[in-house]
């Protein structure tokens, strides 16, 4: 995953950011965009899921909740910490005169801008939360129902893409972002594991 964020930053994020402006993709989806501000309700509602997951018994459904809500926190914490770390621009000027690929020709890191471990809205693009968070709150259900794992695996390809399609991020970033929240998801479903042992 970590090589195909290398190639992508390299060769594929700026041309196809460009595809997607020149060819008025993002302007053809907008009518569906609230479909795909999701993720950020997620991570509002991680914290009352774990209180939900305190008043139950051990069981498959509590294991899921507290994988969910724990994956999903830690998620949310870490994809804004290396927001902060990579201050990457975005593809499109889209809040506060943001300096982007498309109206700037600004693209790469600036490293480490903005409030400590909050980064800003100008050099927010890297990671991409949305995917970051859709991937910590899908993946659980399929690691608890396998039989639900490429559904939701694919939905949040589909976000993550969703974001790439607007050009509200690179593929890289949103590349990114899916790796951090898968391994977030791992971590804690490996620290779950040995608290059972």
């Amino acid at each position: 995953m970590i090589v195909a964020i290398g190639v992508s930053y390299a060769w594929i994020d700026r041309p196809l950011c460009e595809w997607i402006f020149n060819h008025g993709l993002r302007e053809q989806l907008l009518p569906l965009a609230s479909l795909f501000e999701w993720p950020p309700l997620i991570s509002g509602f991680a914290p009352l899921i774990l209180i939900v997951a305190s008043m139950l018994p051990p069981s498959r459904q509590r294991h899921l909740l507290i994988l969910f809500g724990v994956s999903v926190l830690m998620t949310f914490v870490l994809k804004n910490d290396l927001k902060w770390v990579f201050s990457r621009y975005w593809p499109m000027t889209w809040t506060h005169q943001n300096f982007s690929w498309i109206s700037h020709r600004a693209y790469g890191f600036q490293w480490f801008q903005g409030h400590l471990f909050q980064g800003n809205d100008q050099t927010g693009s890297f990671p991409s939360g949305h995917a970051a968070v859709a991937f910590a709150a899908l993946l659980p259900v399929g690691m608890v129902y396998r039989k639900f794992l490429g559904i939701v695996l694919t939905v949040a390809a589909v976000e993550a893409l969703a974001m790439v399609a607007f050009d509200y991020h690179f593929l890289s970033d949103v590349l990114a972002g899916a790796l951090v929240g898968i391994s977030c998801v791992l971590l804690v479903d490996r620290l779950l594991s040995d608290s059972r042992k």
